[in-house]
């Protein structure tokens, strides 16, 4: 598998090819509020297991719970088109299918792709997996999606690694030293204490990524099978006019001559 794809509006694509750049969202903002939820139920387990933890624990737990809410996502698919696909990302007939290279995602900063297994019983998974595993899991009733999921993590400040900036801080202030004896009930208050003294903004729920500085970073452009004539001759008038590759029209139902 070298070639992933996305299913959009055209609108949508207008803006991605206008601002060279791929907008990541928060998992709140998914129709399924499925996914999220597991995520929450890792921090629940650890905040239930004990009436106090220590202070390793303590810190990890008040990290995760940050970093998760600055944990951005995109959805793309290794099947170059199917009829699911097309009807659900229908947006009134006008929809385009984007096929990028999975290759050059590496290209990408701070960009990885996760490859979403699909279980019968995500939260059978909640202890074993990490926080971060935890995002590439999703029910079977989904697999017709093959989804590959391009995941991204906000740099506090700029630097490589959220988590060490958090425990830096942590250290240099000396606040990490009061976490002894913390009570479970203290950690949220602690987080908000860190988010505010940090000036860490968990309210964007949107995050974009630049791909501009990536050669011939789209493929191609194919249209959704259900346009009006006139809106294939206006998307590849677009596309001619911005030097993307334009397949025209899906032919998924044409019948065979």
């Amino acid at each position: 598998m070298s070639k992933i794809y996305r299913f959009v509006s055209f609108e949508s694509f207008v803006d991605m090819i206008m601002t060279q750049s791929l907008t990541f969202v928060h998992p709140s903002l998914w129709d399924d509020p499925y996914e999220l939820s597991l995520i929450e139920s890792k921090f629940k387990k650890i905040i239930d297991s004990d009436d106090s933890i220590s202070t390793e624990r303590t810190v990890d737990t008040i990290l995760h719970q940050i970093i998760t809410n600055k944990l951005y996502c995109q959805s793309w698919t290794k099947l170059n088109e199917s009829d699911a696909l097309w009807r659900i990302y229908n947006n009134n007939n006008t929809s385009v299918r984007i096929e990028i290279d999975l290759n050059d995602i590496s290209k990408l900063e701070n960009v990885e792709a996760l490859e979403v297994e699909y279980v019968d019983d995500p939260y059978e998974l909640v202890e074993k997996e990490s926080f971060y595993d935890l995002i590439r899991i999703k029910r079977k009733a989904f697999s017709h999606e093959s989804e590959i999921r391009l995941v991204t993590h906000y740099k506090f400040n700029g630097t490589e690694d959220a988590q060490e900036y958090i425990k830096d801080y942590l250290k240099l202030s000396g606040d990490s030293r009061l976490y002894k004896n913390i009570e479970i009930e203290e950690i949220s208050t602690e987080v908000e204490r860190i988010v505010s003294k940090l000036n860490l903004n968990l309210k964007n729920k949107t995050f974009q990524i630049y791909y501009g500085h990536i050669d011939n970073f789209i493929k191609s452009i194919m249209l959704n099978p259900f346009a009006p004539e006139w809106f294939n001759g206006t998307l590849k008038m677009f596309c001619e006019q911005n030097g993307i590759n334009y397949l025209g029209k899906s032919e998924l139902y044409r019948a065979n001559k």
